[in-house]
This record gives C-alpha cells, structure tokens and sequence, in this order.
C-alpha cells in the first residue's frame, strides 16, 4: 500500500503522522512525504527594493526541504519505504497531483493547516483535498485540548446500502486490529417528517420493507467483522438529517475514527463528494475517513465530461 502523508509543520499536522505511524497495517506501506511551497503574491521589503521572487522561493523550498526530511526520518513503525516531496504551486492541487503520480492508495492529512485559525474545524486544503481525491483521504482530528492523535479504539462505520459500504470492510481488512477495539455499524434512514400524515400511512409498508433490508444489511456487515475477530455495536436510526446524526453519534459514544464512502446517490456526487459525507468532513470532531475506489471515481468523471461534451454539441 501506498500512502502520501501532507506535512507543513502545524499542530495538525504533526499529529496526523502520529496517527498514521500508530495505524496497525498488516504489511509495511510505501509513504510519501509532502510539503508544497505555495509561490507568495507579493513580497514587502519595507524598504521599496525588488525582491527576485525565484530566490525567495528556492530558499523557502530547500528550508522546507529539510524539514520535511527530517520528519521523514522520524517515521518508523510499519514503513517500507520513505520518498519526499517539496513541490512549488498550491498545495491542494499539487497534493492531488502527487497522488496521482505516485499510485497512492490512501492520503492523510491534518483537518487544519498552519495559516488557518484554532477555531476552524476544516481548512481549505483539506476539504479540496478531501473533496475531490480520486484515492481514499484520512482527514486526523486530535483531540480537544490536545496536539496527540486520538488512538484507535472506536471505530464507526457509516453504512448507507451503497458500494461504499463493501470498500469500508476492505479497509479493515488491511489493518490487524487490537481485539479490544469496538467497531460501531451505523445506518441513518433519513425521515422525511414534511409528509401528511396519510401520506405516511400510504408509504408504511415500503418505509417497513426498507427497515428490514437496512437490518439485514446491518446484520450481515456484523457478521463478517465477527468473523474477523472484532468486537461490533449495530445502530439502525431513524432521524430528519443523516449527516447530524451521524456526528451526534460519534460524539455520544466518543468513536475516534468515523469511516463514509463518498457519495448519497448520482453521478455528479461519485465525482465530488455526497453532501453527507461533505457535512460529516467538516463538522465531525473526531478523525474522517473518506473511503474510494478509484476506478469508480475516473469512470464517474469521464462520464460526466462526455455528458458535457454531447451538452455542448447539442447547444
């Protein structure tokens, strides 16, 4: 496996290589360690004199060099081979670039980079990143009050009855976990509550059916994780907005990784990011991950390029 680590010095950042490295892999990863150096607009002397920008940047490049150098030493633990990156351009972009050119199968990144402010729960970086990442994205959330990363305890599965579901199982596959870790099976029905009431009653005997695919899917994913030696909770609930419940119940039961496919349903939402999955990002207090298959994701967006196309002939 194939991991791009984002490092640019912040709390944040220094706390998602610590989540990473204490990730129980059950083989040594190939890691990627990334640092872009984003050209400045202007630079002020405070003295009127021209600055040669290409200096500037070639010194502000090699001391980020170093840095990240040094980090990438520090790395021990479960890693097979380290390779370091300093390119120059907008971090966002060049991070998604550098995925795809190294095969990675997995980006992890601090939720907030070292220019935003404390009380962000989401820096911009990490939500383009997180975003629109062909590769699955683990986006670490320390702990309040705290620069250390959360450990590996609780783990919650956002099931939704979509692929996404199958490829979170994949994932925990890949990892050889404690016993004692609980993983939670979650599965939101969103209630549509603006309804009259007969049309409810009408809609009874699907919402019923559905119900009892949603538990039989629940019951199944159990199953499985039993068989893998894990410990499990299975939570179907029914609430007006997904994405809040889901958040409301990590924080409830105090997971410290809550793991989403990344789409609600279409083609447009396969290519960016489902609007759950989205809120989930950026309001979750706990550590994210986005999970992908990149096939899927490519194939969603050469589909959408050719409905564009066959738009713009049709015009």
């Amino acid at each position: 496996m194939r991991v791009l680590l984002a490092n640019d010095a912040s709390p944040h950042s220094r706390a998602a290589a610590e989540y990473l490295l204490a990730v129980p892999f059950r083989r040594p990863i190939d890691l990627d360690v990334a640092c872009a150096v984003s050209p400045p607009l202007m630079v002020d002397t405070g003295l009127g004199i021209p600055v040669d920008l290409h200096d500037f940047i070639e010194e502000e490049r090699q001391a980020v060099q170093q840095r990240v150098e040094e980090t990438a030493e520090q790395l021990g633990g479960p890693v097979h081979s380290v390779h370091t990156h300093v390119p120059v351009g907008p971090a966002s972009s060049e991070l998604l670039e550098l995925a795809e050119g190294t095969g990675a199968d997995l980006i992890v990144l601090g939720a907030v980079g070292h220019s935003a402010m404390d009380r962000v729960l989401l820096g911009s970086v990490s939500d383009y990143v997180a975003t629109h990442s062909d590769v699955s994205t683990l986006v670490v959330r320390p702990k309040r009050d705290s620069e250390l990363p959360p450990s590996l305890q609780k783990i919650m599965l956002a099931l939704s009855g979509s692929p996404e579901d199958d490829r979170m199982l994949q994932w925990l596959r890949c990892l050889k976990l404690n016993p004692g870790v609980e993983v939670h099976l979650v599965r939101i029905l969103r209630l549509d509550k603006f309804y009259r009431h007969d049309i409810r009653q009408k809609a009874s005997a699907y919402w019923q059916s559905f119900v009892n695919a949603a538990q039989t899917q629940i019951l199944d994913f159990e199953t499985k994780l039993q068989d893998m030696g894990l410990n499990t909770e299975t939570h179907l609930v029914e609430a007006e907005h997904i994405g809040e419940a889901l958040i409301d119940y990590a924080e409830q039961h105090g997971c410290d990784l809550m793991m989403t496919g990344d789409s609600d349903s279409g083609l447009l939402t396969r290519v960016f990011l489902g609007s759950t999955s989205r809120y989930v990002l950026r309001h979750a207090q706990c550590s994210v991950m986005i999970v992908r298959d990149k096939s899927d994701r490519q194939a969603a967006k050469r589909a959408v390029a050719e409905q564009s196309q066959q738009g713009s002939v049709g015009v």
